[in-house]
């Protein structure tokens, strides 16, 4: 959200993932930061982070052999992996010792947007539209040792556009947790959805490309433009699966476009692309740091929305906007106030103030009351702001994201009580919003450290904060 990129410490040659993930660790900078390039996850991310992405299946050989998902090597840091990569499985006998002639056959569903290339081994293979079958190419395939044998799938990127599925302005769900479209693995939002429970994310974040300014792009990255395809398999299965997506501009590093493109009407038709490449109904705005003061920026921004919110209004399609800025324990500074009173003057409708309960510059010992203390506040704030609302319209307009686990102030830990008395105040008050950063984090440590992919609380349970806010109502 707020600091600087994190790049993980990864080798310079190909990293072969082992049966184990976790051949390479992250550095302990900011898990708040979206990471540049495609880090491989910490050991402490342990399995959560690479799910099997084809869920193989043995449709022969299941009574001798299981298949068992390795790994892949699109972390790799020395080539561009957006043009294809390997995906890694191991078929071990079941009886633990060599097992000769298993006669296994795998089946794989390949993701959109991706195409297969070849089998390392060059076993049989047959294509029945993204479904690739395998068999053994001879005898000696069907042997396995303990160890298992090796099946390795290279694919190669569709660059066909792949058409999003369109989102459902109806499903509004009052958690919508953050998911870092910057880490890697890039984040298979279904399955998220299933593990956690969480039906929408906040997908983050799209910047000004640093090679061209006027072109949206993912993360930063100049090989993940908006355009193409990168992230719309992921959001098409959750949307398929009933869920939906935030999508987040902005955050900590690189530029929002507000700040790269200086006429109104080319921020307004940037934003439009994006909406109609995602066919988004949902937009937020992270907008911190030095970006927080560009005055010039902010107004342009709110200028370009409210445009574009019109149109899709005359279309009979409402956008929702949301707006995430930083905040202290008594509200929002006067910065951010500014922002939020001219985002008004110039027309734009917000549904939701997000305040990123974090980071308050000094230690804070209990982040729960934190948090409830900086909701309270913003409630208060915006009464001049809405002169016209009622108590609980202006409840409906507080959002907050907490960051979980241990937070990259020392001192500062947002625990599994914090946010459980959270959830309990933010039904009582009926807040617009519930969020966290991030569900890639929602998982115990295997010590209590600030890292990317768990939250540094060794005893937490899997998607225990995700449990805890699923409870938040709305």
């Amino acid at each position: 959200m707020r600091l600087r990129p994190v790049l993980a410490a990864a080798a310079a040659t190909p990293i072969l993932l082992a049966t184990v993930v976790g051949a390479a660790g992250t550095s302990a900078a900011s898990p708040r930061a979206t990471a540049v390039g495609h880090p491989v996850p910490s050991a402490a991310a342990g399995p959560f982070a690479a799910p099997d992405p084809l869920r193989a299946v043995l449709l022969e050989g299941a009574d001798k052999a299981t298949v068992q998902w390795v790994g892949d090597q699109s972390g790799s840091s020395d080539r561009d992996w957006s043009t294809g990569g390997n995906y890694h499985y191991r078929i071990l006998p079941t009886a633990g010792q060599d097992t000769a002639g298993v006669g296994w056959k795998l089946r794989f569903t390949l993701p959109e947007g991706r195409i297969f290339a070849q089998e390392y081994e060059q076993d049989s293979v047959v294509q029945d539209g993204s479904t690739v079958t395998i068999t053994p190419r001879d005898g000696y395939r069907g042997n396995l040792p303990a160890a298992g044998i090796g099946v390795v799938l290279e694919w190669q990127a569709d660059d066909r556009p792949v058409e999003a599925v369109p989102g459902d302005p109806g499903k509004a769900a009052p958690f919508t947790p953050y998911a870092d479209a910057g880490l890697y693995p890039t984040p298979d939002l279904e399955a998220l959805h299933q593990a956690s429970g969480a039906r929408q994310f906040t997908t983050a974040f799209i910047v000004a490309d640093p090679q061209g300014g006027a072109v949206p792009v993912w993360s930063g990255q100049h090989s993940q433009p908006v355009s193409g395809n990168f992230l719309v398999p992921q959001i098409n299965k959750l949307r398929r699966s009933g869920g939906d997506v935030v999508v987040s501009f902005g955050g900590a590093s690189n530029q929002e476009l507000a700040l790269a493109i200086g006429d109104t009407a080319g921020l307004t038709a940037a934003y439009r692309g994006v909406v109609e490449r995602l066919k988004a109904t949902r937009l937020d705005f992270d907008i911190e740091g030095t970006a927080i003061l560009d005055s010039r920026a902010n107004t342009r921004r709110a200028r370009a929305l409210a445009a574009l919110q019109r149109e899709y209004e005359a279309k009979g399609q409402p956008l929702h906007i949301s707006y995430t800025l930083p905040v202290m324990e008594d509200g929002l500074t006067a910065d951010g106030l500014a922002i939020v009173r001219d985002a008004v003057a110039q027309g734009l409708k917000v549904d939701t103030w997000n305040v990123m309960t974090m980071d308050y510059g000094h230690p804070v010992k209990d982040m729960g009351g934190a948090a409830i203390s900086a909701g309270t506040a913003l409630h208060e704030q915006l009464k001049p702001v809405y002169p016209a609302a009622s108590d609980a319209e202006l409840w409906k307009e507080v959002g907050i994201t907490p960051m979980l686990g241990k937070n990259d102030v020392p001192g500062e830990t947002f625990t599994i009580d914090d946010a459980a008395r959270l959830t309990r105040w933010a039904n009582e008050k009926h807040i617009g919003r519930l969020a966290m950063w991030q569900i890639q984090r929602d998982h115990p440590c295997a010590g209590a450290t600030v890292e990317l992919n768990c939250s540094g609380i060794p005893d937490q349970k899997d998607y225990g904060f995700s449990a805890e806010f699923s409870r938040f109502t709305g």
